[in-house]
């Protein structure tokens, strides 16, 4: 099948980067009073993903699915950001962004493009051009999209647990504390760093068993050893010198 080009189709990373992470960023560092304060810090991040949805419509007249998700993630964890939360608004809000970016895994894959390809599979780690010639047959190509399906939703639950260990940790943090106050506010700094140790790096881990599962199906899928699947320059030397 014919690749399309990357002025044809961005790179979904790319994508995701410019339309949730990158606005999401923004309302973190600029909601605060002596920056841009909420209100103004949410009309910044939602320039991006309405943005780069209004350059996709114009320049491939369709909608993009990654704009869509941004704008709908700006809005709940912006709108949010606007009120004087307390504790359990405040878990809702810091446990939306994991959640949307946990939906992106699945919904991609049936946007045609699948995140989980970027991910677990970069072009930059898996001879590709191996992988599709040993799926030659329509049984072990259609194997393979129900493999990448339940990779892609093993990395959406992975998200929402991440999402619920997340709004745990702010409730146990901010418990009995006034909201505004210098406590609450010093409170959420010390939840951010103990939330990437605690949750971060597991997450991590997670991600790497993952990845290792899916290279094990693959061989097996398709009957390349690690070797050839993970190793473009070496399969070309040994085809070279055959």
């Amino acid at each position: 099948m014919p690749q399309a080009t990357t002025k044809e189709q961005p790179h979904p990373l790319a994508d995701l980067l410019l339309t949730v992470i990158l606005p999401s960023v923004v309302l973190e560092s600029m909601s605060k009073p002596e920056r841009l304060g909420p209100a103004w810090a949410l009309v910044l991040a939602l320039i991006m993903p309405i943005g780069f949805g209004v350059y996709c419509f114009v320049n491939k007249r369709g909608l993009n699915f990654f704009s869509i998700l941004g704008f709908v993630a700006v809005i709940v964890t912006g709108g949010l950001g606007l009120l004087n939360l307390s504790a359990a608004w405040f878990a809702a809000k810091e446990a939306a962004f994991p959640v949307f970016l946990g939906l992106a895994f699945p919904l991609s894959f049936y946007w045609k493009k699948p995140l989980v390809n970027e991910l677990l599979l970069n072009p930059q780690v898996i001879n590709h051009s191996m992988l599709n010639t040993a799926l030659n047959s329509l049984e072990k190509q259609s194997a393979f999209q129900a493999l990448l399906k339940r990779a892609s939703w093993a990395l959406a639950c992975t998200m929402f647990l991440s999402a619920i260990a997340n709004a745990w940790m702010i409730l146990l943090f901010l418990k009995g504390k006034t909201p505004g106050s210098e406590e609450y506010i010093q409170a959420i700094g010390r939840q951010n760093w103990v939330g990437f140790l605690v949750i971060g790096v597991p997450m991590m881990a997670a991600l790497m068993l993952l990845m290792f599962w899916m290279l094990g199906r693959i061989q097996k899928l398709t009957g390349l050893d690690r070797a050839d699947l993970m190793s473009p320059g070496h399969t070309v030397r040994r085809n070279v010198g055959e």
